[in-house]
C-alpha cells in the first residue's frame, strides 16, 4: 500500500487548495460527453442513488449507489439513471508547479461504506456552500465572502480533503512528492496569487524567488517546460475556459476580469490560443450545472 511522503509543513503550506463546486441534487442531463482536464482540477462523485456509466479511452466505468467515482483526466461520454442523484464536487489540490497531489488519468471507483467519512464530510461541505450561497452557482470560488467565513469554508474543505486523501491512499494510489525548485516555488505562488487584472507581476518575480529574470526564465524551462509568462498566460486560459463553460459573464466583464484592454484584444487572445471565439467555446462547451 502506498503512503504519503514527509515533508516539511512549509512544503506542504505550497499546496494550492481550492473548492471549484459542490452540489447534492440529480443532474440536470442524463446524458452528454465532457472534457475534466486534471490541471484544472479533480472531480469526486458520489451516487446517492441509481447510477452513471461514463466511457473512456479504457473501456466503460460504472459506478452505483453507495459509490464515489473518480472522473478520468479526459473527454468522456456520462449517462446516468433516470433515478440517479449524486454529491458533485469539483476542487484543486496540487502543488504551485501545477501538478496534482494525487496522479490519476484513469477513472477510479470507491466503496463508499468502506470511507464513511468521505461522504460524511461531502454532506456538511455541500450543506455550508448551500447556506450561504442558495442561488446555484457554477465557479463558488468567484464568490465573495468576508476572511471569517472563508476560514470556515476552508475548514470543512480540508476535513473532506483529508477523507478524500486517506481514501486514495488507501485503495493504492500514490501521493506525488513535491520536488521542484525552490526559487520556481516561490516564483509561481507570485504567478498564482497576483490579482489577473494587474497584468504579469514582472516587477516582483525576480525579487520573490532570488534570481535574475534570465535565471527564472531558465529554471522555469528546466522545470516546468515553459516560462513565466506562459506560466501566467496558461492560469488566465485556464479561468478563461472555466469562466465560458460554467457561467454566464459577459465577454467585457470577463476580459476585464482577466487583464485585457478590451474584449476585442481578449478575443483574439483567445481564439490564438483555442483557435476559436470566446463566444463559440461557450455554445459548445456550456454546462448548465456544475459537474453534470
Amino acid at each position: 500500500m502506498s503512503s504519503s511522503p514527509n515533508l516539511t509543513l512549509h512544503d506542504w503550506s505550497c499546496l494550492r487548495t481550492e473548492l471549484r463546486w459542490i452540489y447534492d441534487h440529480a443532474p440536470q442531463e442524463k446524458s452528454r460527453h465532457l472534457v475534466t482536464d486534471h490541471r484544472t482540477g479533480n472531480w469526486a462523485w458520489y451516487l446517492r442513488k441509481g447510477e452513471v456509466r461514463i466511457e473512456t479511452s479504457r473501456g466503460p466505468v460504472i459506478a452505483k449507489a453507495g459509490q464515489w467515482l473518480l472522473l478520468p483526466g479526459e473527454r468522456h461520454r456520462q449517462d446516468f439513471s433516470d433515478d440517479a442523484s449524486l454529491i458533485s464536487i469539483n476542487f484543486l489540490c496540487q502543488w504551485p508547479t501545477g501538478e496534482n497531489i494525487i496522479h490519476h488519468p484513469e477513472a477510479v471507483v470507491i466503496q463508499g461504506k468502506n470511507h464513511p467519512r468521505l461522504e460524511k464530510t461531502a454532506v456538511r461541505l455541500a450543506r455550508l456552500v448551500k447556506r450561504h450561497f442558495p442561488v446555484p452557482h457554477h465557479i463558488y470560488a468567484r464568490q465573495s465572502a468576508d476572511y471569517p467565513l472563508f476560514l470556515q469554508f476552508q475548514r470543512s474543505l480540508f476535513d473532506w480533503l483529508e477523507a478524500w486523501f486517506q481514501a486514495r491512499i488507501a485503495t493504492g494510489s500514490m501521493a506525488a512528492r513535491h520536488t521542484g525548485d525552490e526559487r520556481v516555488v516561490r516564483a509561481a505562488r507570485v504567478l498564482d496569487e497576483a490579482p489577473l487584472q494587474g497584468g504579469f507581476p514582472a516587477a516582483s518575480l525576480p525579487a520573490s524567488a532570488g534570481v535574475g529574470i534570465v535565471q527564472l526564465n531558465r529554471l522555469f524551462r528546466l522545470q516546468l517546460k515553459l516560462t513565466p509568462l506562459q506560466y501566467w498566460e496558461r492560469r488566465r486560459l485556464e479561468l478563461a475556459r472555466l469562466c465560458l463553460e460554467a457561467s454566464e459573464i459577459p465577454l467585457k466583464e470577463l476580459a476585464a476580469n482577466l487583464g485585457f484592454r478590451s474584449d476585442s484584444h481578449f478575443a483574439a487572445w483567445f481564439k490564438r490560443h483555442i483557435h476559436t471565439s470566446p463566444g463559440r467555446y461557450r455554445d459548445q462547451n456550456s454546462r448548465a450545472v456544475p459537474g453534470t
